[in-house]
């Protein structure tokens, strides 16, 4: 076969030229987005709209109202991504909308009689709807990066402004799995590793990185625990539940824990036993996350618990400047102590975090059974000794509380405030070990950039009069018998425990942290009935105080030096007598001695 000559060359060369734009232009509507579309309206007159990414930009009425708008939306799409120029072009016969020196829609001078405005005026909105409506934008993703752990899936919708089918394009299938519904987008974490997943829209592009990371944790099956009280407030079974929670969710160094909402009916009776499911997550800057409902078993049982021999007091410093331990003590097996703190950051313009921790000395897992009433920050003292002193009564007397395992040479926080400058904290708190142990109770308290391991400084000898120490007894009972028809004096609270140090023999000065439990058996030998008063008087300075008088709660209010205050009003029948039960407890931040008195009226 002969070569082509020049002329077939040349002949060639025009062919190509002529067929390269139809080409093109089938390549351009092939990977068009479907963005411009006409809408009818049916009706008297017909009328029809033009909308782009589905916004509307120009209206016409008529019959060729239609027809006129899909031949817009043909020269109009293939402009399309974003033009750079959008102008009105006007002229004796009218105004025309012009997109990148393209006529795409025009006006007649004539038509504009039937709209409200001239035809330049009208091409005008025209070119300001379209500018608008190209704002938004074509197709988009509403997260730039997903993090999944292995087998782990999330989901998003892709914003597609057209209505053209949305593809994926290529990414490491080792990584993830991809499946495309629609605009929905779901991804399944494979292998360890990263990727950028494309999208497509016509000639639009995103993408979202993905990485997939070793989980950041595990979350548990299901979970148990163990609640007591009479009943078990839902308070008190939220707190639980999160400590459970807590304790049995293994996740990475530096990774956070989320627990939802714990949905309760109400409280808890002896003896019942609730299902709740509780979402969580964990999150990681290292790790995959990993999210999931856990069931949690709630269970109020009926547990055998003992008064603490032993009362825990951490008061010295009461005003703290210093990072170190304020206390330290051992509870061995089968014990029970009560701790009171109360605690004030003295550092000027700086925060302190406060915290309370159980180690477990001993080999093997270590159960404990925990109540507390704690209170604050605050700048009140007296307040939140009541506060706290309040709430740990009400759980004590309902055998209120729930079960905390701490692991063999491990340790669990129960209590951590951040103190602001000049704020308190105070609480009381009764453990009994009922399985291993020894377990350590340990207060310290640290700047926010330390570390707990390296708070090593005991904070405690100095700073008299406040008390510190381990006192052997947490309980002062008293039974007495009175006339109710004469005035006597019934018990001075505060000086009557007569606690020491078991190591220093330092007195405890205010009984602090004492629980009285004074029974009063009142008589009246005379012919008449008696009506005989329970007064307070404030005889340590200014005081509160807080009583439960045969199960009711009386507040005593903030007494003045010396005032007296009447706490019960008490009737005694003719040639008879009652019984009175009197339970309460010196309140830290007040000034103790409290003298309980009756007096007739």
């Amino acid at each position: 076969m002969r070569p082509p000559s020049g002329v077939a060359l040349a002949l060639l060369a025009t062919l190509a030229a002529l067929v390269a734009p139809a080409a093109a232009l089938v390549s351009a509507q092939a990977s068009l987005a479907g963005e411009v579309e006409v809408i009818r309206f049916p009706g008297r007159p017909p009328a029809a709209e033009l909308r782009v990414r589905g916004r509307p930009v120009a209206r016409l009425v008529g019959a060729d109202a239609a027809r006129r708008l899909h031949d817009a939306a043909r020269r109009l799409e293939p402009l399309l991504p974003p033009p750079t120029a959008i102008a009105v072009r006007t002229g004796p016969r009218g105004a025309t909308l012009v997109v990148d020196g393209s006529a795409v829609l025009s006006l007649a001078r004539g038509e504009a009689r039937s709209r409200p405005g001239r035809p330049a005026e009208v091409a005008a909105s025209w070119a300001a709807a379209l500018e608008q409506a190209l704002q938004t934008p074509a197709l988009a993703t509403p997260i730039r990066d997903l993090v999944l752990a292995p087998g782990a899936v999330g989901r998003f919708t892709l914003h597609a402004a057209g209505t053209a089918p949305v593809t994926v394009g290529a990414y490491d299938r080792r990584v993830v799995a991809v499946r495309l519904r629609g605009r929905d987008v779901e991804v399944t974490g494979g292998e360890p590793g990263s990727t950028v997943v494309p999208f497509r829209l016509g000639p639009y592009r995103t993408q979202v990185g993905v990485a997939v990371r070793p989980p950041a944790g595990a979350l548990p099956p299901e979970v148990e625990v163990v609640v007591t009280g009479a009943p078990a407030p839902p308070e008190l079974i939220r707190a639980a539940v999160e400590r459970r929670l807590a304790e049995v969710t293994p996740v990475q160094a530096g990774a956070t824990l989320t627990i939802g909402r714990i949905a309760l009916d109400g409280p808890l009776a002896p003896g019942a036993a609730v299902d709740l499911p509780v979402a969580m997550a964990i999150r990681s800057p290292s790790g995959g996350p990993v999210e999931g409902t856990v069931r949690v078993r709630v269970q109020n049982a009926a547990v055998s618990l003992v008064a603490p021999d032993v009362l825990l007091v951490s008061n010295r410093p009461e005003r703290i400047t210093a990072s170190g331990l304020l206390f330290q003590e051992t509870v061995e097996a089968g014990r029970a102590a009560r701790l009171l703190y109360h605690h004030l950051n003295g550092t000027p313009g700086r925060p302190l975090v406060l915290k309370i921790t159980l180690r477990n000395a001993g080999a093997g897992r270590a159960r404990v059974h925990y109540t507390s009433g704690l209170a604050g920050p605050s700048h009140d003292p007296v307040f939140i000794g009541y506060a706290a002193t309040r709430r740990f009564l009400a759980a004590l007397l309902a055998g209120q509380g729930y079960f905390v395992d701490v692991p063999e040479r491990g340790a669990a926080t129960f209590t951590a405030y951040t103190l602001p400058p000049d704020a308190l904290v105070s609480g009381l708190m009764q453990v009994q070990v009922t399985q291993g142990g020894p377990v350590e109770v340990v207060v310290h308290v640290r700047a926010p950039y330390l570390l707990d391991h390296t708070v090593t400084t005991d904070l405690g000898p100095t700073a008299f009069p406040h008390p510190r120490g381990t006192f052997p007894g947490a309980l002062v009972e008293i039974e007495r018998e009175l006339p109710a028809h004469e005035p006597a004096p019934v018990v001075d609270l505060g000086v009557s425990a007569g606690l020491r140090d078991v190591r220093t023999g330092e007195a405890l000065v205010g009984d602090y942290g004492v629980l009285y439990r004074v029974r009063l058996r009142l008589t009246n030998p005379t012919g008449r009935e008696v009506n005989t008063v329970l007064m307070a008087n404030a005889a340590g300075g200014l005081a509160r105080g807080l009583f439960v008088v045969d199960g009711a709660v009386v507040d005593a209010g903030l007494m003045r030096p010396y005032e007296d205050r009447e706490i019960a009003a008490l009737a005694v029948a003719p040639g008879g007598g009652r019984t009175v039960t009197v339970v309460t407890m010196p309140l830290a931040g007040s000034f103790y001695p409290v003298r309980l008195s009756l007096r007739p009226r």
